[in-house]
């Protein structure tokens, strides 16, 4: 090669590639370039062209038919850019219009049709009682209900297993499914994301049929920015399932969707300012549906609003993770339970609104009960429950509660992540069968129930023994305020009488639990009909009419070395932990 052929190579290595835009309209043509002038048809073939660090795609306003595939990254300083000229303008749609019904029943009007295959049902391999809740129709927008009867409801419909799938639709009088606008849902997801520094921004996706635990968009990767999306109507799955690392979810609607709104178990990840809104939309009504589910590690939900979701738990830890913060959010009219961590290890739950959380009844397991709790933790160690207001829990403010729960069958995904302290919580609970709960401090908290009824206690124990040596020690309530005008504060259940021997809680006493509240309550508000109406304590310079209240700014007031009544437990404490940095 010529000196010159050489130099010239180099130089034209050096030169920067620049980013390119690519345009997507629906009056376009996949055969363009993709420019503003020849935009493309589909968003597929504008993410397909948008392979550099730093290529945007742009899709203009309308509605788009399409099962989306993302597969080319982007770069820390660069991310590829796929967003819609107008927020909220794009709509992805799972539905398809479906003519050619034939009445059945004139007199009921009643309508049916044959069309696709069956629906890709799944109770999670037979875990769970339930029926079919994939389907989805909509006549005119209007979302019809799915029954497993013959539908006597008007905008209601039942579907076969069979394939192909045999639908029957009852409409008002007449209302004939050809003249009006009839859709079924007929893709099971909308956007597949397997790349790292991508952002996806302003985009509608909404209608598809999937199953349980699947979701409408699911995003794998790294450095993810997902922002101003809505999500709705994800038929038996969740709206959102977040796999990815390092990844920033923001202000976002995810609303109306079978499942979750959004499940995350992914990692290290920042998920705020978000509306999760009337989610469990297919009515499971289970512990595994609600708002949102967190079974990753060291994910931070901050400043959402979990608002009117139907069944389950609004914010819910779950199998094994650690070090993840709730703060800031607004949890209000939700179904089930507000916040919840269950199987969790060193989490903080702090300043978050809880209120106005109703009844759900769910049957799991063949077993049917009825759960309604502000915020719970069960069977965790080292949750950090501080500053939070509940109020108007219908059942119960604050629950802390243990079960015999086999350990053996835990994510073993999670020893991967975890540190030292947590392994050797895993290690624990996987060799001794049994999920240990100690250290978890409840530390100013203000709990608040101004029903009526005598039943909704500001908090709750249960199940702390199991008629076994206890495997929940070390736990602390502190400088909490509870107030309960008919059944004074604070109103502590314990859920079998034998917890309670000789009209004293040895699991208060001699493993490291104390009820400390803010403001001067006499002897008399402690008395409980366990006890006889007598106070199952003393109070002393720490409690109700000598508590100041403190903040986490300060050590918190917890002595490892000693409990109550100055002996030292059976079990060893562990230090509490501060907000998380």
């Amino acid at each position: 090669m010529k000196p010159e052929s050489f130099f010239l190579l180099l130089l034209l290595c050096a030169v920067p590639v620049c980013a390119a835009d690519y345009f997507v309209a629906t009056s376009g043509s996949d055969t363009g370039n993709g420019s503003a002038s020849q935009p493309f048809r589909t968003i597929q073939q504008g993410i397909d062209s948008a392979r550099k660090p730093g290529d945007t795609v742009t899709v203009l306003p309308g509605t788009y038919s399409e099962e989306l595939s993302l597969r080319s990254s982007g770069l820390p300083d660069k991310p590829i850019l796929i967003k819609a000229a107008t927020k909220q303008g794009v709509i992805l749609d799972g539905a398809g219009r479906v003519r050619d019904w034939r009445l059945v029943d004139h007199a009921q009007n009643l309508w049916t049709r044959s069309f696709g295959t069956s629906s890709p049902y799944n109770n999670d391999h037979g875990r769970w009682v339930m029926a079919p809740r994939s389907e989805q129709i909509f006549v005119n927008g209007k979302r019809c209900t799915q029954t497993q009867e013959i539908p006597t409801a008007d905008y209601s419909f039942t579907a076969t297993m069979a394939n192909p799938a045999t639908y029957v639709l009852k409409l008002p009088q007449g209302m004939t499914p050809d003249m009006a606008k009839t859709e079924i849902t007929v893709k099971t997801n909308l956007l597949n994301v397997r790349a790292d520094h991508v952002v996806i921004d302003g985009f509608v996706f909404r209608r598809v049929r999937n199953t349980y635990q699947n979701a409408m968009v699911t995003l794998h990767g790294e450095g993810i920015e997902f922002r101003d999306n809505l999500l709705e109507y994800s038929s038996a799955g969740s709206g959102l399932g977040i796999q990815t690392k390092h990844s920033h979810i923001h202000d976002n609607i995810f609303r109306s969707n079978g499942q979750f709104g959004f499940a995350t178990g992914g990692s290290d990840n920042l998920i705020e300012n978000n509306l999760v809104q009337g989610n469990d939309l297919a009515g499971y009504k289970e512990w595994g549906t609600g708002g949102t589910k967190i079974v990753g590690n060291g994910n931070i939900i901050r400043r959402n609003r979990f608002i009117g979701n139907l069944g389950g738990v609004a914010i819910w830890l779950d199998d094994g993770p650690c070090n993840n913060v709730i703060e800031y959010n607004y949890v209000s009219g939700n179904y089930g339970e507000g916040i919840r961590a269950e199987i969790s290890f060193h989490s903080y739950i702090g300043f978050n609104i809880v209120e106005d959380t109703k009844p759900c009844t769910s049957t799991m397991f063949g077993r049917t009960q009825t759960h309604c709790i502000g915020i719970s933790v069960q069977n965790s160690a080292e949750i950090c429950v501080v500053h939070n207001f509940l109020k108007d829990n219908l059942g119960v403010g604050i629950q802390l509660s243990t079960y015999l729960r086999d350990a053996s069958n835990l994510s073993r995904w999670q020893m991967n992540y975890a540190d030292e302290p947590h392994r050797k919580w895993l290690r624990q609970s996987w060799d001794s069968k049994l999920v240990y709960a100690y250290s978890n401090l409840f530390f100013n908290n203000v709990v608040v129930q101004t029903t009526t009824k005598p039943t909704n206690a500001c908090v709750f124990l249960m199940g702390l023994f199991n008629g076994q040596r206890p495997h929940c020690f070390g736990n602390q309530f502190d400088y909490n305020f509870y107030w309960n005008p008919v059944t004074h504060a604070p109103k502590i259940h314990f859920q079998k009488m034998f917890e309670v021997p000789d009209g004293r809680s040895e699991w208060q006493t001699r493993y490291g639990m104390d009820t400390h509240t803010l403001a001067g309550f006499s002897q008399e508000d402690y008395a409980h009909p366990a006890f006889n109406d007598e106070p199952p304590y003393k109070p002393t310079a720490f409690f109700a009419g000598f508590g100041k209240g403190k903040d986490l700014k300060n050590i918190l007031p917890w002595d490892t070395d000693i409990d109550y009544l100055g002996k030292r437990p059976d079990n060893p404490r562990k230090l509490s932990m501060g907000h998380i940095q």
